[in-house]
């Protein structure tokens, strides 16, 4: 009999009192408070940071619109809070998902409990259609989405809104505009949004700027790529708002991304 086969013939099912006990100190632990830390950006234009990702919310006349929904739902909820302080008595009409990693989609469902609809690109349809907005409850942790679920809005469709190349949220005052990102190897669903009013790019996982006039260890292609596309869709950028990060100037952006970008092949996209 081989060492392996002895091994396998070692194993016993349903043992009394197998399992080991739990220290005091894990069984006791208290999950760390989730922070809100507000910044304005513009008028009606808000990051909801204090934490490792952000949201940014924006006023419209009638509804507020917010741009990321990260982590989990204790997250989700800190957030939702905060909107509601913020901008009383105006709905979450809409929550724009950057992409379909699971630490940016992680509280998008909250925020579908909560009434929003979901925008984001059509890749990502399928996907959060079968998996991410599914009404099927979740047995590990009850969601709020599994404890009341929003009816469908089209066949398999809960919620959710996708475009290909370009979407626009207006209210003829305010403007976001979303744009899928090209040549892109991170992610080949992910989108920016841009603020023409304010002329504020915000991305996910591509650029977080350093402290003003400081510079990058190293300029990623995400970067590089991020820097095309603003190019190629002739964006008018004067302030770049991360998930990941603080804010930055484009100044900045420009000096530090653009000569990396002159220097690396168009093709390969970014990692």
């Amino acid at each position: 009999m081989s060492a392996a086969a002895a091994t396998q013939g070692e194993i016993k099912v349903n043992v009394p009192d197998a399992a080991q006990a739990v220290p005091d100190s894990v069984r006791n632990a208290q999950a760390p408070q989730v922070q809100v830390v507000k910044t304005q950006l513009a008028p009606g234009v808000v990051l909801m940071g204090g934490g490792s990702h952000n949201s940014v919310a924006v006023e419209f006349k009638d509804f507020v619109t917010v741009i990321e929904g990260p982590l989990n739902q204790q997250r989700s909820l800190a957030v939702i809070a905060e909107v509601k302080r913020t901008f009383p008595g105006k709905p979450i009409r809409y929550l724009v998902n950057t992409h379909n990693h699971f630490d940016h989609l992680g509280g998008v469902r909250t925020f579908v409990a909560e009434g929003a609809t979901v925008i984001t690109d059509d890749r990502n349809r399928t996907f959060y259609q079968r998996v991410v907005l599914a009404p099927q409850q979740r047995t590990l942790q009850f969601d709020r989405l599994s404890q009341r679920p929003i009816a469908p809005t089209g066949p398999g469709t809960l919620a959710l809104q996708t475009f290909t190349d370009k979407y626009t949220i207006s209210d003829g005052n305010e403007t976001i505009e979303l744009y899928h990102l090209e040549g892109l190897n991170h992610s080949d669903n992910m989108l920016i949004a841009y603020l023409p009013k304010e002329k504020i790019a915000i991305n996910a996982d591509l650029y977080s700027p350093p402290a003003a006039g400081g510079n990058l260890a190293n300029v990623s292609n995400n970067a590089v790529v991020l820097f095309r596309n603003i190019g190629r869709l002739k964006l008018d950028v004067a302030q770049h708002v991360p998930i990941h990060g603080n804010p930055g100037p484009n100044a900045d952006f420009q000096r530090i991304v653009a000569p990396v970008a002159a220097r690396t092949p168009q093709q390969g996209g970014g990692g």
